[in-house]
Formats: structure tokens, C-alpha cells, sequence
């Protein structure tokens, strides 16, 4: 009994312990470490964002339509410049440039930026370019804040341009610059840039929600008339309530009592208190911005 047990036990032995073939093909295989890819900050999707929306502008005529807009308005705030040099001398007032220009931003921008967010948002549309991206993982709400980033900082230069353009005019063809230009120039600044933010939310809306683009271009151009109007009407206080209005209504310049006070005493006359109204434009702009965007977020939280 003893021999048996002696012969059988290595047989067992090594019958127990498994060769390097048979562990091979049990054991899983390892799969080679991959790395995690790191995540990315704000900044840096945001950054992602505005480049992914920058590149399909490409011949897309976005910045041709730009292009062309910019030109048009300079040269007509060129030639109401030149031809207010030309004038009568009580006339050449570099404060009554400013007022035609801040007239000419609150009538033709929100057109101007109806047209650009039409393009904008229709680009998705094209191929379908914002389908892909949705399969790709980018959510229509960040593509349109970063439509919204880039057709305000467009408007942003172009009204800024114009602003540049009289600095330099009225110091060459000589027009007269009193304290007025002065005391109107920084509050005007401040209400146009507040006032871009808005106005560029509610027509990239109006284009996003709609699919037919005339809706926004006609709210743009009948809203920026009524905006433009209601002042010379005394009830610029109504003019707050459109986001095409906040110029209008937060204007330093007190273009009514103006057409008295230019022929007393040659200058222009300014609101009481020109910096309350550059904050309240802000506070609307903000109002009207977050508007807009919620409006975006309802959409896509009930596809």
C-alpha cells in the first residue's frame, strides 16, 4: 500500500499543479492601461466652444455681411460728420455728432444684429451641422452661447468703430468739442456696450426658436422704429420695456429739450443724472439677457 501510495503521489502532484499553457488560457487577459483624459476646465471648454463656432463660419459669409455693415455705417457717419463741418458754425457741435451716432446705433444695430444672428444660427442648420454635433456630444445650449459670445463681440466692434471714427474727425475737420461731448461720451459708452448683450440674446433667440429667420428680422426692425420714436412722442419711459429701447431710453443726451437749448445757448443739454441711467440699462440688459436664455433652456428641456 505503501509503493501505490508513493507512485501516485507525484502523478497527482503534478497533475494538480497547472502547466504554463493551461494558465495562460485560463487567466483573463490584461488589457493595456489607457490613460483617462484629463477634464477640462471652463475656460478651456469655453475656449473649445468659441473655436468649434468660429470655424464654421467659414465661407459662410457671416463675416462678409459683417464686413459690409461696418462699411455702410462709417461711411454714412462719415458723410453726417463731414457735412455737420460744413455747416452752419453754430451747428458744428462735436456733441451733435455723437447724438446722430448713438441715433444711427439705436436704429441700425439691432437690424444689423438680426441679420448676423439669422446667419449664425442657420449655419447649424446647413448639413446638418448641428445634429453632428449633438451626436458628437456638444449640447445645442453651448453652441448657442457660443453663437451669442460671438455676434455680440461683432456688434461690440462694429459700434465701437464708429465711436473711434468721430474721436478722430472732430479733432481734424474741427469741430467744436465742448464740456457736453465730454460728460456724454462715457455714460453713451456704457449704455451702447450694455445694451449689445441684450439685444444679441433676444435675436439669436428669436432666430434659434423660430425656424422661419423673417420673424426676428421683422421684431428687430419694427422694434428698433418704435424704440426710435417713442422718445420724440415724450414717452421714452415706454421705451425701456423693448430691449431694442435701451439706448433710446438710456440716451445722456436730452434730444427734445436739446432743440431749444442749441438756440439759447449753442450747446446740447443732458439728463440729470446720465450715470443712473447707464446702470439701469445695465440691470435691463441683464434682465433681458437672462430672459433669453431661459427661453433657450425651456426649448431644450422639453425636446
Amino acid at each position: 500500500m505503501s509503493t501505490a501510495v508513493s507512485t501516485a503521489g507525484p502523478a497527482a502532484t503534478m497533475a494538480a499543479q497547472p502547466t504554463p499553457l493551461t494558465q495562460h488560457m485560463t487567466q483573463p487577459p490584461t488589457r493595456p492601461a489607457v490613460p483617462r483624459a484629463l477634464p477640462l476646465s471652463p475656460l478651456s471648454r469655453a475656449w473649445t466652444t468659441l473655436a468649434l463656432e468660429l470655424g464654421k463660419l467659414r465661407r459662410k459669409r457671416y463675416w462678409l455681411i459683417a464686413a459690409s455693415a461696418t462699411a455702410v455705417c462709417l461711411v454714412w457717419s462719415s458723410m453726417l460728420i463731414t457735412h455737420r463741418a460744413s455747416g452752419p458754425i453754430a451747428a458744428r457741435h462735436a456733441t451733435l455728432a455723437l447724438d446722430e451716432i448713438i441715433r444711427i446705433i439705436a436704429f441700425l444695430m439691432p437690424i444689423i444684429t438680426a441679420v448676423l444672428a439669422s446667419r449664425i444660427a442657420t449655419v447649424d442648420t446647413e448639413g446638418r451641422m448641428g445634429q453632428l454635433m449633438t451626436a458628437l456630444g456638444q449640447s445645442p445650449l453651448t453652441r448657442y452661447r457660443g453663437k451669442l459670445v460671438i455676434v455680440t463681440l461683432t456688434v461690440l466692434c462694429m459700434e465701437m468703430s464708429l465711436f473711434a471714427l468721430l474721436t478722430v474727425l472732430s479733432g481734424q475737420i474741427e469741430l467744436t468739442v465742448t464740456d457736453s461731448y465730454w460728460s456724454t461720451l462715457p455714460p453713451a459708452l456704457v449704455v451702447v456696450a450694455c445694451s449689445t448683450p441684450a439685444i444679441s440674446a433676444v435675436q439669436l433667440t428669436l432666430s434659434t426658436y423660430f425656424d422661419k429667420q423673417g420673424i426676428g428680422l421683422g421684431a428687430a426692425a419694427i422694434g428698433g422704429l418704435i424704440a426710435e420714436s417713442l422718445p420724440y412722442a415724450y414717452l421714452e419711459k415706454f421705451s425701456w420695456l423693448l430691449p431694442w429701447g435701451i439706448v433710446p431710453a438710456a440716451t445722456p443726451i436730452d434730444t427734445v429739450a436739446s432743440f431749444t437749448s442749441m438756440r439759447e445757448s449753442g450747446d446740447m443739454t443732458l439728463v440729470s443724472q446720465p450715470w443712473t441711467l447707464a446702470a439701469l440699462a445695465a440691470l435691463v440688459a441683464v434682465g433681458w439677457t437672462v430672459a433669453a436664455h431661459l427661453v433657450i433652456v425651456h426649448q431644450e428641456n422639453h425636446r
